[in-house]
């Protein structure tokens, strides 16, 4: 009996491989009738929630599922806004305080079975869906990253999150259904916001996913016991999530009833040049299928990427001398092979982030700090993780954003002396009494781990002895919403391209589990902040951001590092690639050329 058991076993294991096989074949051919799009995301999506997407693996991706009001230009030089889900431009009222938006008729949601009464079908957009959605920011169970974007901001936001916080569970439900002041459907397609003051900044922000509408229909039948959206998406946009096998792949396709926007027929001279306007006029997307390898390693991703396996690939550092020369050209061989070359700068910035609410390194405690800061080479790593790419950070504004300070220099640059004069004025000469820093890293690939080994030995020069934690990106995204970590790799990836953006991480109302991951709280910087969040970019600004970017230096929350520039290469048959990190939507415009694509994999 136990024969025929393990003889049955043993047949019904090739029998599953079979299938496997056959499943792989499958999917082979139908690939080759479809337009897919093959790339790679370095950790899996955390949230497919809007209200909670703010990492970049989940922007790449949440933002095909769901749209916003507005959208970047695709093809312009500059970052010029543009209606998507809105009919038009917002009309101010003229204190400024008041805007009308009329929202897009005949607009639908993906078809999903969370839509009870229309058997499955997407019923229409209404602007009461913009509310349903901005409203869920205030949740205090969502502990939305977004919720800066309502904070002192909108009439009413903050009494409607108080009366939420404050509501027995029994009765949340109705507590939520309670109005939003200064967020109103003024009738089915006419959404109004008002303000608490003017706030110049408000546009951009109905760019992000934060305030894209969101279906009760599918809250209701999806989200977990905090009322996350984590795993199903239910949006407007022109991809629908179709398989997400949790760190290995994801699976979008295109939303058979999306209603067909247009690629854009008119753009700058250089996409022009470039034949990015070769498709003007016709319908999106192109692709019929997205499919995301998760792969955290970055010579697997290479490797893949040579094979022609993947359409696109940000360049790992450790091969950048294989596939650049000269800084700014592909090498020979790569342009025989008709790959391009797309270099974004000036839009993420890299640094090291003091948790300020940390008993040990935080508080008043700014010579540890400033002595640990003193304590790192910059241009050794710019030179090792960026092959010598990356700018040095000597302001938190990156070049080329408007009212960014004049300055010189960090103020706590490397300078072993007075580092080790700093820390002694810390109270532990040579290190000693200090216990050994905690420094969590953003992953656990190679690269991840080559910088705990580089921060390990830049603190060590101090006698400062480091305790490295790795993590998976997900679980680091949690330690900073929790305000957990201790000393920390931090980034930022502009969301639009204004000083505002990058000092609300140092806003003492944006603390844990906001944006602000340093915890940072100076009234003086918070007053500053909210000075310049209602002023238009001009002299009298700049003058403001230059004193916030003194106290920043002085404070040292962080340890300024570097200004990044991302290098992709696409392969020679994706049409219409645009590396950029504030268009988030950018895929939509994607288009793979099957017939090169065959060529190359014959040729091969």
């Amino acid at each position: 009996m136990m024969g025929w058991l393990k003889w049955r076993k043993g047949w019904a294991g090739v029998l599953f491989l079979v299938f496997l096989f056959s499943l792989s074949c499958t999917r082979k051919r139908d690939d080759e009738h479809l337009n897919v799009f093959r790339g790679f995301e370095r950790d899996d999506v955390k949230t497919w929630d809007p209200a909670n997407a703010y990492d970049g693996v989940s922007l790449d991706l949440v933002p095909l599922v769901y749209e916003t009001l507005y959208q970047y230009s695709y093809l312009s030089d500059h970052y010029q806004l543009e209606p998507l889900l809105a009919e038009s431009l917002p009309k101010y009222s003229a204190d400024q305080l008041t805007l009308i938006i009329p929202v897009k008729k005949g607009i639908r949601f993906q078809d999903d079975p969370c839509f009870r009464e229309s058997q499955g079908k997407g019923r229409e957009l209404k602007a009461q869906d913009f509310v349903y959605g901005i409203k869920r920011l205030a949740l205090p169970s969502l502990q939305s990253q977004g919720w800066w974007v309502l904070d002192g901001k909108v009439v009413g936001a903050n009494a409607f999150h108080d009366l939420l916080l404050h509501a027995p569970a029994q009765e949340l439900t109705q507590v939520f259904q309670k109005d939003l002041e200064g967020v109103k459907a003024l009738d089915e397609y006419t959404l109004q916001i008002q303000l608490i003051k003017p706030d110049p900044s408000l546009l951009p922000l109905l760019a992000m996913n934060f305030t894209s509408p969101v279906a009760h229909e599918a809250v209701e039948k999806y989200s977990d016991h905090q009322g996350n959206l984590t795993d199903h998406p239910v949006g407007t946009g022109p991809f629908v999530l179709k398989r997400w096998n949790r760190n290995r792949e994801i699976i979008l396709e295109k939303s058979p009833t999306y209603r067909g926007e247009k690629y854009p027929s008119t753009g700058s001279m250089a996409f022009a040049q470039l034949g990015m306007l070769q498709d003007a006029g016709k319908t999106l997307p192109f692709l019929d299928r997205i499919s995301m390898q998760v792969a955290k390693e970055d010579q697997p991703r290479w490797l893949n990427f040579l094979k022609g396996n993947r359409d696109a690939i940000v360049l790992p550092k450790d091969n950048f001398r294989q596939a650049i020369v000269d800084q700014v050209n592909l090498v020979p061989d790569l342009v025989k092979k008709g790959m391009h070359l797309h270099i974004e700068t000036g839009s993420v910035i890299r640094y090291i982030s003091f948790n300020m609410r940390d008993p040990l390194v935080g508080g008043d405690h700014k010579f540890l700090r400033q002595a640990l800061s003193s304590a790192i080479d910059r241009d050794e790593w710019i030179s090792i993780f960026t092959n010598g790419t990356g700018k040095k950070m000597v302001s938190a504004i990156p070049p080329g954003i408007q009212d960014r300070p004049k300055v010189e220099g960090i103020k706590y640059d490397l300078n072993l002396a007075r580092a080790k004069e700093l820390l002694k004025k810390a109270g532990y000469p040579g290190g000693k009494g200090l216990p050994p820093i905690r420094f969590d890293l953003r992953g656990a690939s190679t690269t991840d781990r080559q910088f705990g080994e580089f921060i390990t030995e830049q603190f060590a020069k101090i006698g400062v002895q480091t305790d490295i934690s790795t993590n998976t990106f997900p679980a680091f995204l949690e330690k900073m919403k929790q305000g957990s970590t201790q000393v920390a790799y931090g980034g930022w990836s502009m969301d639009y391209p204004d000083a505002e953006n990058i000092y609300q991480l140092l806003y003492g109302a944006n603390q844990a589990p906001g944006p602000n991951e340093s915890n940072y709280n100076r009234p003086e910087m918070n007053l500053l902040y909210e000075q310049i969040s209602v002023m238009k970019p001009g002299p009298k600004r700049a003058q403001l951001i230059e004193k916030m970017d003194q106290l920043l230096q002085e404070d040292c929350p962080w340890a300024l590092g570097y200004y990044e520039a991302a290098y992709d290469l696409a392969q020679p048959w994706l049409m219409n690639y645009r590396a950029n990190t504030i268009i988030l939507n950018r895929f939509k415009y994607y288009r793979v050329d099957a017939e090169i694509r065959k060529r190359y994999l014959e040729d091969r």
